[in-house]
């Protein structure tokens, strides 16, 4: 059996809410609507980048959506990338993993080319064997296809394999793929909410998301 990782990225790995704060609000301004909050923002991290955009400002046009994520990600790449900060405790729980044998992944709705970029920058872009964004899979969570895709690239089966993200859409797609699901409670979501899911374990820092995978 292969010890197999994958991890999504936003509220799980990096916190990215002041990028993501200020890259929204510049493209939502922009196309002429008012800015959201903090709190709004957060919600909005359950959805994919487009559906995300139609979330906060009520566009449907697909078309006018696509141009807002493109925008919003040349922000993310220019702006937003300088305000990415790694959980404390992260940088080390992966590294032990890493050490320790674990094949570790990521998959994620933000955007692959940018989320590599921001591991390289962070420095923990060497844990990992496959990193899949939005663009890299069929379709984005809470369909399963881009944790099925990423079981592949690390030659492990699903049912050998834990999925940890901070939020629905991750236990959604962790259930639909046949894995093992572990949710984080230091993200954009409250425990409460977390607790309500059933996923296999809840777990409240990093280092306790080390020692719970070591302990396995």
């Amino acid at each position: 059996m292969k010890n197999a990782i994958i991890f999504d990225h936003d509220g799980t790995l990096v916190d990215s809410l002041d990028a993501v704060e200020i890259c929204t609000n510049n493209i939502i301004r922009r196309a002429g609507f008012e800015p959201v909050s903090l709190k709004e923002i957060k919600k909005g991290m359950a959805f994919p980048t487009a559906e995300r955009f139609s979330y906060h400002t009520g566009v449907k046009d697909r078309d006018r959506l696509e141009e807002m994520s493109r925008i919003f990600y040349l922000d993310m790449h220019n702006e937003g990338i300088g305000h990415l900060k790694l959980y404390d405790g992260i940088l080390e729980a992966l590294d032990v993993l890493a050490l320790k044998g674990f094949s570790l992944g990521m998959v994620t709705n933000n955007q692959g080319l940018f989320v590599r970029k921001a591991a390289a920058r962070l420095s923990y872009a060497y844990d990992f064997e496959v990193i899949l964004g939005e663009e890299n899979v069929p379709k984005p969570k809470p369909d399963p296809s881009g944790l099925l895709q990423a079981c592949a690239g690390m030659g492990a089966l699903p049912g050998e394999c834990w999925y940890v993200g901070d939020g629905k859409p991750d236990y959604d797609a962790a259930k639909a793929a046949g894995m093992k699901c572990a949710l984080v409670s230091w993200g954009a979501h409250p425990r409460e909410e977390l607790e309500s899911y059933g996923a296999e374990t809840l777990l409240h820092s990093p280092g306790e998301m080390k020692d719970f995978f070591l302990s396995l």
